[in-house]
């Protein structure tokens, strides 16, 4: 018996579902442009920007509706194959969440700290347009000339929000004025003007002339006066309208909100107190584990605060420099982490990973952001490198293994090199994130979640060296359950803004300056933080079911392919690894029926010629197949059957019924 058996051939899909899938994709990237360039595109969309108006979302609500009507036609349907089934289930998912979450679209606030023009624009300018030829150029100017009709429809959306009175908090809006007065340069100095400075050769001198031109007055014209009418406004209205109350639920309908944004991201139906407790009991494990850690460190006795205080004040784990931690950060990915990926996976991407500094003062620590399906703009590990002096050696690796490989930088490449995963699937829009619930999918609980396995996956590999790299550890995974805490204590059990800092800077090793930015950030995308913790538990707890059905079989390299190539909610995850679970059995039913055919086979050869060369067969009057070759055809067809069954029930009951006739058979012999 083979002790590594390859996986079954992927069925060709449904012709009606790759349409279906297709037929969206193309109208996704044609109604968000911005994403189209995110993910790499550089068609006709390139030259267009998103709409904001609430009619273009009412528009959007109608063809979703479409979309799902086709999909329910194709969901009724008698034939289909697993793959197609899980693939169905998520586009049933994209369309159900969009639809159904609609009414929470006015809660949305397209200006935030985090996100917003200020934001996206400059990034998409600095790192996703292509600009490679006069037409290229002629695109982005093109975008230049549009933004004042999308600056226009994100003032109608914060003048409605005025008018509801749903509004966010004025935390979610520190720092906004000073972000959109960056902007205001004089036009040549202009991060917009950058792109028309060093062009590329193919563009002729005269062009070159033209486009200057032409970006000059884009930018004095258009784009400048329309962030400053964006940025006047919030200064002069919207600040003086902010909520009070750091709790969504302090606003109307915001409990049932809170609940939706919650589903959202974790893709199940805990109450906010049951994620509370969740987080209260994770807290205290980690805390036990931060204790044995904390007397290799001779640092027994002491409180979790003292021994963060000790930690930080240790000049040892400080950077000296930008240039410094990012060479660090370098040096751990890949001459340290990526050596050790073998140990734990088959299909390791060649994909190149650049780490980047961010210098934005109310960036979070780190991030990653995910390369363009044409290969030509890379993934990258940004690091806020304003906070250079503050971040510390012990984090490097945690950070390492969750935002690069195995982390985000693993699975986003895993997806992106899956030709049998539709593009719908492989692609996801993590932008616009107070958009939620109200907007598709961005799966949150498996892309974060699966960070946070990673990080687990490093002390597996032997990766925390020494306690301090340990603590590390401790203290990121203490992050993450206490966002647990913090996030519903905020949203819909009273807490103040004032107690959720506390608890951080009692249970977390992060800075004063850290936790304060850690905190706007859930008072502002409420649900979010409460990702990782729990779709890391369960990523865990489906590795140890299969463990447990598949014994010796289990191969970890085998679970991880599963997983990564399996976005989606935790029921389409769970959906995942029991075909993986029922395809290996398969896999070794066949494999034993082989064995034990070749076995009858052998014995049949040495008995059928006795000393005279006569078949003993023929004394019991035998002519044609025997019975029990006969028998050996049905099971055979029946394997067969099998493995080529769709539902995964009747998959299930089928092996039991080849089980049992291989059984009764060795019984009758």
């Amino acid at each position: 018996m083979a002790s590594d058996p390859p996986p079954l051939p992927h069925p060709t899909p449904r012709p009606d579902l790759l349409a279906l899938t297709q037929d969206y994709w193309h109208w996704k990237t044609q109604d968000y442009p911005q994403f189209a360039t995110q993910v790499g595109i550089n068609d006709n969309t390139a030259g267009r920007l998103d709409s904001y108006s609430m009619k273009h979302f009412e528009m959007r609500k109608v063809k979703c509706e479409e979309f799902l009507r086709r999909a329910m036609d194709i969901f009724k349907a008698s034939s289909i194959s697993s793959e197609d089934l899980i693939n169905l289930k998520v586009f049933l998912l994209e369309m159900m969440t969009y639809i159904e979450n609609f009414p929470y679209k006015r809660y949305f606030a397209p200006v935030t700290f985090l996100e917003g023009p200020q934001h996206y624009f400059k990034t998409m300018v600095e790192k996703q347009m292509v600009l490679s030829s006069y037409n290229d150029y002629q695109k982005l100017l093109s975008r230049y000339g549009e933004f004042p009709r999308q600056a226009t429809e994100i003032l109608d959306l914060m003048r409605g929000n005025i008018e509801s009175g749903l509004m966010p908090s004025n935390w979610s809006l520190i720092g906004v004025v000073d972000q959109l007065d960056s902007l205001n340069e004089p036009v040549e100095d202009s991060v917009f003007y950058k792109p028309f400075i060093h062009m590329p050769r193919a563009i002729t001198t005269e062009q070159r002339s033209t486009l200057r031109q032409q970006a000059q007055e884009r930018i004095k014209h258009d784009l400048l006066p329309s962030f400053k009418r964006i940025r006047d406004f919030i200064e002069s209205e919207y600040l003086s309208a902010t909520r009070p109350d750091v709790s969504v639920g302090s606003l109307e309908g915001g409990e049932e909100y809170y609940l939706a944004c919650l589903k959202f991201h974790t893709s199940t139906n805990l109450t906010p107190q049951e994620i509370h407790n969740l987080g209260i009991t994770e807290v205290a494990r980690i805390q036990d584990q931060v204790k044995k850690t904390a007397r290799e460190l001779d640092l027994e006795g002491l409180t979790f605060p003292e021994i963060c205080q000790a930690l930080r004040s240790d000049p040892v784990q400080s950077f000296s420099s930008k240039e410094e931690l990012l060479k660090t950060y370098q040096n751990t990915i890949f001459n340290t982490i990526y050596p050790r990926l073998p140990q734990m996976f088959t299909n390791i991407p060649q994909d190149n990973l650049t780490i980047e500094g961010d210098d934005n003062a109310n960036a979070v620590m780190a991030r990653y952001r995910d390369p363009s399906r044409d290969g030509t703009r890379l993934g990258s590990f940004v690091i806020n490198t304003f906070i250079y002096n503050q971040l510390k050696r012990y984090d490097v690796m945690t950070l390492s293994l969750h935002e690069s490989v195995p982390g985000h930088h693993l699975q986003s490449s895993y997806l992106l090199n899956s030709p049998s995963t539709p593009d719908f699937r492989r692609h996801v829009d993590y932008t616009a994130m107070t958009n939620a619930p109200a907007r598709f999918p961005q799966h949150t609980v498996f892309t974060e979640g699966w960070g946070l396995y990673a990080e687990f996956l490093g002390d597996e590999l032997g990766l925390f060296k020494d306690p301090y790299q340990r603590m590390g550890r401790h203290s990121f995974e203490l992050l993450r359950a206490s966002r647990l805490v913090v996030d519903t204590g905020m949203h819909a059990l009273g807490w103040t803004r004032e107690k959720a800092v506390d608890y951080l800077l009692q249970n977390t090793a992060l800075s004063q300056d850290s936790v304060e930015i850690e905190i706007n950030r859930y008072i502002t995308w409420p649900g979010q933080a409460c990702a990782y913790k729990i779709g890391e538990i369960k990523i865990k707890e489906l590795r140890q079911k299969a463990q447990n059905a598949l014994g010796s079989l289990f191969r970890l390299p085998d679970f991880h392919d599963t997983v990564l190539r399996c976005t989606g909610t935790l029921k389409i995850l769970e959906d995942c690894v029991n075909t993986y679970i029922e395809r290996t059995n398969l896999l070794l039913m066949k494999e034993k029926q082989e064995g034990d055919e070749e076995e009858e086979t052998m014995e049949s050869g040495h008995s059928e010629t006795n000393s005279e060369g006569e078949s003993e067969a023929t004394d019991f009057g035998s002519d044609g197949d025997t019975e029990e070759q006969e028998d050996e055809s049905v099971m055979n067809s029946g394997e067969s059957v099998c493995l080529m069954a769709g539902d995964s029930a009747n998959t299930v009951i089928l092996s039991v019924l080849l089980l049992l006739h291989t059984c009764f058979t060795k019984l009758l012999r």
